[in-house]
């Protein structure tokens, strides 16, 4: 959805962000605003699209996570949304997106089974969302302010 987001609704997504649990009350103190505006907001910007409130976790704290980029080139023939949306549904991914520069895509992933499962996710299960031709993985190995959600489908973790 395309909304115009104002300096109210801004800056209580900034507060969201840092804490997601912090008290409507709270929140409408530290923007001069009454607690049924705030209420409201979040509302509008949760039915919207425009904010999700989640717990997320500190990888930098989960060394049994393995968190990489990978970089595709990907011959779509005039379908790169499609392959990214199919992409975007493998459980392993938190995020992809179409990119400037020698690659046309790239994800994040986090895969909790080692190297073997990141393996198989780049080599068996990423091949299939479309032609991709080439792979760059980059894996994270130090980690700093890298607070992510969880993908839905790691239930192995």
């Amino acid at each position: 959805m395309t909304e115009e987001l104002d300096t109210l609704d801004k800056e209580l997504i900034r507060l969201l962000c840092k804490d997601g649990q912090a008290p409507v009350a709270d929140l409408a103190k530290r923007l001069s605003v009454t607690t049924p505006t705030v209420r409201t907001r979040i509302k509008r910007l949760i039915k919207s699209g425009l904010l999700r409130i989640a717990g997320s976790i500190n990888t930098q704290n989960h060394p049994e996570l393995i968190s990489a980029l990978v970089a595709m080139k990907v011959q779509s023939f005039g379908k790169l949304e499609e392959v990214l949306q199919n992409l975007a549904s493998i459980d392993q991914v938190i995020w992809a997106g179409v990119v400037t520069g020698r690659y046309d895509i790239f994800a994040e992933v986090v895969v909790a089974g080692g190297i073997a499962e990141l393996h198989a996710l780049i080599s068996n299960i990423i091949p299939r969302v479309g032609k991709v031709v080439q792979t760059e993985t980059f894996v994270v190995t130090r980690p700093t302010k890298k607070w992510i959600s969880m993908p839905q489908g790691m239930k192995e973790w």
